[in-house]
């Protein structure tokens, strides 16, 4: 009777033992993700404006659901945007918006910055380059980051402005009178580093 309590034990250790592993390795695995990807963050709520004018009278398409990819340590940068999420004040504008929901913008490029600093910084100005598609145009820009408030989660605001042509943005896009320069702006909270917070 001893060995068999003995033997039900050992198979119950053993089996807590094997778990406790596996416990383990995934805790590992998870630590170790984490701190590889530490330095990228991902965000479905970027703003964007795009300004274009009409008889000298300004039009607006705006969205705030920019994804925005970025990486901390290098400054490359991905934005998407999908032509279902933009709305305008214009009617011939939203309409093509609206049929054209599948398509999507997108921006690859980096930021003019080394890597970027959420501990404390005066304002900085930088260029922003990269490929903008549909249309693989390669495009610049100007880049501002602000350092906002200390040991909170959201330690800074970047803003991003482009001259872009309509063509670029809306391919296919026909309007009466309307200026093919257009003007776009991001705007996105930025997050403290996780071991600057």
């Amino acid at each position: 009777m001893i060995n068999i309590k003995t033997e039900a034990h050992k198979r119950f250790a053993a089996i807590i033992n094997r778990y406790l592993k596996y416990a383990l390795i995934a805790l590992l695995m998870a630590y170790a993700g984490k701190s590889f990807a530490q330095d990228e963050y991902r965000t479905s709520a970027g703003t964007l404006i795009i300004k274009v004018e009409q008889d000298g009278n300004p039009i607006k398409v705006r969205s705030k659901k920019l994804l925005i990819l970025l990486d901390y340590e290098t400054g490359k940068l991905v934005m998407k945007q999908k032509a279902s999420d933009l709305t305008s004040d214009n009617d011939g504008i939203q309409y093509w918006l609206n049929n054209n929901g599948d398509s999507e913008i997108t921006f690859e490029g980096k930021l003019g910055i080394d890597y970027i600093n959420t501990k404390g910084h005066p304002p900085l100005n930088f260029p922003v380059e990269g490929l903008l598609s549909p249309g693989e145009s390669r495009i610049m820009g100007n880049g501002h980051l602000v350092h906002r408030v200390e040991k909170s989660s959201a330690s800074c605001l970047l803003s991003m402005t482009f001259q872009l042509k309509l063509d670029d943005v809306f391919p296919g896009l026909k309007l009466q009178n309307v200026n093919n320069d257009i003007y776009v702006q991001v705007v996105q909270s930025l997050l403290a580093r996780v071991n600057e917070r």
